[in-house]
């Protein structure tokens, strides 16, 4: 980190996150720093600081993401630095996020991300092999409750993949999407699925999101998409009910109410 930060730089620990070690840094530059964690062992969301970086680069001028400043291997792990947003995360207005995942969409995307598929049979076995890391309370329930989709294929796009309150930062400049760890290219209702997700509201929102608020965002959709949305969101929606199933298991107990969202959700829609 030596000839980035000085020893004048004051550093504040930064909560909200629960995958890597995030500071704000505050001297010449106002910046966010991120030390990156091991965490191989998440079954959905990689943590790929490589790609992040790559991402911020890529997005650098097009007011969807943190500008970077430096990307650093270091004893302790690898670190970004980039521009800190002076904000807060968003709380309403489904409207300003609907139009921040279409400009996402419209733009081509880096190479040497992950490709994710979007086939309804290989969504369904991720969904299975959480469930199979699960102890047998909740085995069966998802089991039987499994969506039976057939959709038609779609021109893959950049995602952000976790697309949830806590990474909606709302600046002076509008709104940016922060932490870019698990980016893919794949089926845009990826990202759609997380923003309209009742369990991520819950474990990162204000857990106040409406049905109101689930019709209105659909309806800023194209036609195409909302009915994408219609029939393969569900089997998105039941793998997400797996993971928080499972990060609740893993000690992470508010997720449990999180996974509860998402079944009570598919019974909806």
């Amino acid at each position: 980190m030596q000839g980035v930060i000085s020893n004048q730089t004051v550093w504040h620990a930064q909560t909200g996150g629960q995958t890597n070690k995030v500071w704000r840094l505050i001297g010449e530059k106002d910046l966010i720093c991120k030390l990156y964690l091991e965490t191989n062992t998440n079954p959905l969301f990689n943590n790929t600081p490589e790609a992040e970086y790559r991402c911020l680069l890529w997005l650098d001028g097009s007011d969807i993401a943190p500008k970077p400043h430096k990307y650093l291997k270091t004893p302790f792990g690898d670190v970004l630095l980039y521009n800190y947003i002076k904000g807060h995360t968003w709380s309403h207005d489904v409207e300003t996020v609907s139009e921040l995942l279409t400009r996402i969409r419209k733009r081509r995307y880096p190479k040497g991300l992950r490709i994710l598929s979007n086939l309804p049979s290989d969504i369904k076995q991720t969904g299975l092999e959480i469930i199979n890391k699960l102890n047998n309370y909740h085995k069966n329930k998802l089991i039987n409750i499994c969506p039976d989709v057939s959709i038609s294929d779609i021109e893959p796009v950049l995602l952000h993949t976790d697309v949830v309150p806590g990474n909606l930062i709302l600046g002076e400049k509008g709104l940016r999407l922060i932490d870019w760890q698990c980016p893919a290219i794949g089926d845009p209702i990826v990202d759609i699925v997380m923003f309209l997700s009742p369990g991520m509201h819950k474990i990162y929102g204000s857990g106040n999101f409406s049905i109101k608020d689930h019709e209105d965002f659909l309806t800023n959709l194209t036609p195409k998409l909302r009915s994408r949305y219609n029939i393969i969101g569900p089997i998105y929606h039941w793998r997400l009910a797996a993971y928080c199933f499972w990060k609740a298991e893993q000690g992470f107990i508010e997720y449990e109410k999180a996974a509860l969202a998402e079944i009570d959700l598919l019974k909806m829609i």
